[in-house]
């Protein structure tokens, strides 16, 4: 009988080497080992790299709610360390914990992300996308025209959702118009400087100072003459009688391009390579275009852009069979918890209408409601993804939009990875690198 799974090595599937998260399969295919993981070695220390792996739902869920022996900080808010000084976003909530500066930092703009302030900006991500789709829609036809495509042609990543979220968010910002594709170059530049190569963590360093620099008499301006934009609310926004300091508000800034852009970016890419290559489920949504919503959350769960989440044990942890030491790197395998077959069934299929996955609003607070599983993508209670009804309006609108422009889409006929892990060395998040689709004009 051929073994579920099979290691070059051995041949057990149980004898799971550190070595194979760093390998070609893992990068374009983590689920085989993400459900070797599960089975054998839920715990799993990693000595290599020095962290401990956590694959199953329901643990997941129990290290998100338990700030106690947990924690996402690394440097103590009040010892020696220059929060700020080590990282291409600058003072940022992803260096603080779960203490009184981080809630304090979070809550003091927290509400402009959700309710009616969001609402109050749709407009403007209807407006941003409408004017990328009128561009690239202006392009095929031209492309047509002179005879360079038989049909019409967008590279998504490219010409849209590489560009759309971006845009979005310098709108809300308040940012000017005309320096869109400098944006668009900081947000790359930033993001690729989160992986641990060299060259990508200087660049991004460089641009981040750029950045900072260019931000200066932007809010100077705004400190003056407050407008109805985000950077006026970064200068004037008060909590507990404290405003932000000029290091947290360009902190935000770069925070918001970074996280902001490429989680939505990939996300609106996910969507579609996953109805284009499941044509009655694309039917399904292009007849019912209200049904993105359960393309959105079911993208999440079966591969979403975020497939971990660091913490750091803040004593000795009992979980399992296992002791986790005082001070250990904890990773939290989202990716894997999504595909727990003791949670979901048939994990590995992507379906809308599958009825064991919470599609209403995302739960903050918890991850059940009426005995049915949410995705694990967004975080949970503290560490609740603060964009998150943003990323859902910008990838469901825009997807809706594009539906509704592109006649007849479907995958061209090149070669293709879809999801994969962006090249080792380089910081980002899983999604596709290149989209080309075809559409009648």
């Amino acid at each position: 009988m051929t073994a579920p799974y099979e290691v070059e090595e051995t041949g057990d599937p149980s004898i799971i080497e550190p070595h194979e998260f760093l390998g070609e399969q893992f990068r374009v295919d983590p689920f085989p080992l993400y459900k070797r993981l599960r089975d054998y070695e839920p715990i799993y220390q990693d000595r290599f790299q020095n962290r401990w792996i956590i694959s199953r739902y329901e643990d997941i869920w129990g290290i998100y709610k338990n700030n106690a022996q947990f924690t996402r900080a690394i440097y103590d808010p009040k010892g020696h360390f220059k929060f700020g000084s080590d990282t291409p976003l600058g003072q940022s909530l992803n260096e603080l914990g779960e203490g009184q500066d981080y809630i304090w930092l979070r809550g003091i703009v927290a509400g402009e992300f959700v309710g009616k302030p969001l609402l109050a900006r749709i407009p403007l991500v209807e407006r941003v996308a409408n004017q990328i789709i009128e561009e690239f829609l202006a392009q095929a036809a031209e492309d047509r025209r002179a005879g360079r495509t038989l049909h019409g042609e967008v590279e998504l990543v490219k010409q849209f959702s590489a560009r759309f979220p971006i845009r979005v968010i310098a709108g809300l910002l308040g940012l000017p118009e005309e320096d869109n594709d400098y944006f668009e170059w900081v947000y790359g530049e930033l993001f690729a400087a989160q992986g641990y190569g060299r060259a990508h963590f200087r660049r991004g360093i460089k641009a981040r100072d750029e950045l900072f620099a260019y931000l200066d008499p932007l809010l100077d301006d705004r400190v003056t003459n407050p407008r109805d934009d985000l950077l006026s609310r970064f200068c004037h926004a008060t909590k507990d009688g404290r405003t932000m300091s000029r290091d947290q508000m360009k902190g935000y800034v770069a925070l918001m391009l970074a996280g902001g852009g490429d989680t939505t970016h990939k996300a609106i890419d996910a969507m579609w390579w996953n109805l284009l290559n499941n044509r009655e489920q694309f039917e399904a949504v292009r007849d019912n275009p209200d049904l993105m919503d359960r393309v959105f959350t079911e993208m999440l769960r079966f591969d979403g852009s975020n497939h971990w989440q660091r913490r750091r044990t803040k004593m000795e942890v009992d979980l399992r069979d296992k002791v986790l030491p005082m001070g250990a790197t904890v990773w939290l395998f989202l990716g894997a918890g999504n595909h727990d077959e003791r949670v979901f069934r048939d994990p590995e299929t992507f379906n809308i209408f599958r009825d064991d996955l919470y599609f209403g609003k995302e739960l903050r607070t918890g991850y059940w409601k009426d005995g049915v599983a949410s995705h694990l993508g967004f975080g949970q209670e503290t560490h609740f993804c603060l964009g998150y009804a943003l990323a859902r309006q910008e990838a469901v609108i825009s997807s809706k939009m594009l539906m509704a422009a592109l006649k007849n889409p479907r995958l061209k006929n090149v070669p293709n990875e879809g999801i994969v892990f962006p090249p080792p060395g380089r910081g980002g998040v899983r999604g596709v690198q290149h989209l080309d689709i075809e559409f009648d004009l």
